[in-house]
């Protein structure tokens, strides 16, 4: 038995970008070997547009495909049966961890002979229709003739901020085949054991508005909000203090079902929650005028409560103080995760 882990990185991110997020600190912080001495093998997927050609890759989500199919050859490449799958994203990165998890749910693990079809495999489950879908008789004799015993699972999938439409703006939906890459579901799939999703409180961004899980029963879930924009929340800054509440938080809970780090990469971390947020609405998105104060579900870091309660800060959120109006300012009615 090993662990298997891929890392699928946010838009333009790569090993050489000038700041690691948490997803390419996770990939270089897995241990050879966990707790009980099973093998860690870890794959890091680049961000879309990270390679040849970013302003196409990251405007209009184009290489979307190519980052799911390459996880997914690793995948079938690597398991072997017994083996713990673990799967990492952020942003449109977390877009690919889920449809691999969709991917996986729906035709299975290859078993390395067939290793061939990877490619009708995900043309089966980007088909979208009841004739394809995971319970369909054609997705079930597909399972059956093509993969391991059981279709494979996947033991745990975190991520950060997962954003609606790839966060491709939106006079861009629809004209360039974005409708494709739309979730089949909210739901996380029957064969997860583990989903964790760590949620940006205050990006604005229209066009980066949360695609959140839907709670499904037979699935350990758990989703919880943490200050800061959607690249503070992925660890994408230089002063990342404030985002490393929801790293810190994230690898805890992948530990805590299993996976082993590094002592380098947990002591690296290192959350403040007085840290700076940062803004990302200017440029191109202050010109399209497009903004949004996000609905804040009452699961929040116990981090969030202290920046709203400092007054050394002046946190200030709008849609932090929504929740909290919604609940007639009782902290007591959320529920603040540790």
């Amino acid at each position: 038995m090993k662990n298997i882990i891929i890392c699928s990185d946010g838009t333009w991110q790569s090993p050489e970008s000038d700041t690691a997020t948490h997803i390419l600190r996770i990939a270089r912080g897995i241990a050879p070997e966990d707790a009980a001495g099973n093998k860690q093998v870890v794959f890091y997927d680049w961000g879309v547009g990270s390679d040849g050609n970013p302003l196409t890759g990251g405007a209009t989500g184009k290489g979307i495909d190519k980052n799911i199919l390459d996880c997914y050859r690793f995948l079938v490449h690597n398991y072997d049966d017994g083996d713990a799958v673990y799967l990492f994203g952020f942003s449109r990165g977390a877009y690919t961890v889920r449809s691999l998890a969709g991917l996986i749910g729906n035709c299975g693990i290859l078993r390395r002979e067939h290793a061939g079809r990877a490619a009708q495999a995900y043309s089966l489950y980007r088909r979208r229709s009841r004739a394809s879908a995971p319970g369909s008789s054609k997705a079930a004799a597909f399972r059956r003739d093509y993969a391991v015993p059981g279709g494979g699972r996947v033991h745990f999938v975190g991520v950060f901020d997962t954003v609606g439409a790839l966060g491709i703006p939106a006079p861009f939906l629809g004209t360039l085949g974005t409708s494709r890459y739309l979730f089949h579901d909210t739901e996380p799939g029957d064969i997860i054991n583990h989903a964790r999703h760590a949620v940006s409180i205050d990006e604005n961004r229209q066009d980066f508005e949360p695609t959140l899980w839907t709670p499904k029963a037979g699935v350990d879930l758990k989703q919880v909000w943490f200050a800061g924009v959607h690249t503070d929340i992925g660890g994408g800054y230089p002063n990342r203090a404030l985002g490393d509440h929801a790293g810190q938080w994230l690898a805890r809970e992948a530990e805590t079902c299993g996976l082993a780090f590094e002592p380098h990469f947990l002591d690296n971390l290192t959350p403040d929650h007085t840290g700076p947020q940062h803004n990302e609405y200017k440029g191109f998105y202050r010109a399209m005028r497009r903004h949004v104060v996000r609905d804040v579900e009452p699961v929040v870091h116990v981090s969030v409560r202290r920046r709203w309660e400092d007054d050394g800060v002046s946190y200030r959120s709008p849609a932090l103080r929504g929740l909290l109006e919604n609940v007639g300012g009782d902290w007591g009615k959320i529920q603040v995760v540790h």
